[in-house]
C-alpha cells in the first residue's frame, strides 16, 4: 500500500478552499431574475404610465366638452391679451403670450405660453379683470420658476396647470377657476 503524500490537502487537516464556482453560479442564476423583476416591476409600469398619462388627460377634457355640449368650441384662444367669452354654460378668460425666463438657464432659455380659464361662474372675466395685475404675476412667478429639466419630464404641463389652478384660485381667494387649458407652450 501506498503511504499518502505529506503535502497531500486531501488528506491533511487543513481547511479546504471554497470552490469558485458557487459565487459564479450564484450570478449567472440571479442577474436574469433581478432583471426580469426590475423590467416588470419598476421600468414597464413606469413606461405605461408616463405614456398612458397624457393620453388620459387629453381624453378626460374631450369627455368633459362633450359632457357640457362643447363641441367645436376650442377656437376661441385666439384674439387680444384678456379676452373673455361664453361657451355654453361655462365661462373662459384667454391669458395670450405669458412669456418667462426659466430658472437655471441664465436667461438664455425661456418659455411662451398662451391658456385659457374655464369657469362655470359667470363673474370670471369680472373677477380676472379685476385681479389682472396679480393673476399675471402669479403666472409669471409659477412658469418662471420651472427649469428645462422639469419641463422635459412626462405631465410636466399637468403639474404646471395644477399649480397655475391653485395659485390663481388662492390669489383670489375662492374657486373661480376649474380647469386651463394651454393652446401654446413653447420652450426655446
Amino acid at each position: 500500500m501506498a503511504d499518502p503524500e505529506p503535502n497531500d490537502p486531501s488528506t491533511s487537516g487543513a481547511p479546504k478552499t471554497p470552490s469558485v464556482w458557487a459565487p459564479v453560479i450564484a450570478i449567472i442564476l440571479l442577474v436574469p431574475a433581478i432583471t426580469y423583476g426590475m423590467a416588470e416591476f419598476l421600468i414597464i409600469p413606469k413606461l405605461r404610465s408616463a405614456v398612458l398619462q397624457p393620453k388620459t388627460a387629453a381624453e378626460q377634457s374631450k369627455k368633459d366638452a362633450s359632457a357640457k355640449g362643447e363641441h367645436g368650441k376650442g377656437e376661441h384662444g385666439k384674439g387680444e391679451h384678456g379676452k373673455g367669452e361664453e361657451a355654453g354654460d361655462r365661462f373662459t378668460y384667454d391669458f395670450e403670450s405669458v412669456v418667462v425666463n426659466l430658472s437655471g438657464a441664465l436667461g438664455t432659455r425661456y418659455l411662451k405660453t398662451t391658456f385659457t380659464l374655464h369657469s362655470e361662474n359667470a363673474d370670471l372675466k369680472k373677477i380676472v379683470d379685476q385681479n389682472k395685475k396679480q393673476l399675471v404675476d402669479v403666472a409669471i412667478t409659477i412658469l418662471g420658476s420651472r427649469t428645462l429639466a422639469e419641463l422635459d419630464q412626462p405631465g410636466s404641463k399637468n403639474v404646471v396647470r395644477s399649480d397655475l389652478i391653485a395659485n390663481f384660485n388662492q390669489a383670489m381667494k375662492s374657486n373661480l377657476v376649474e380647469q386651463i387649458y394651454f393652446s401654446e407652450f413653447v420652450i426655446q
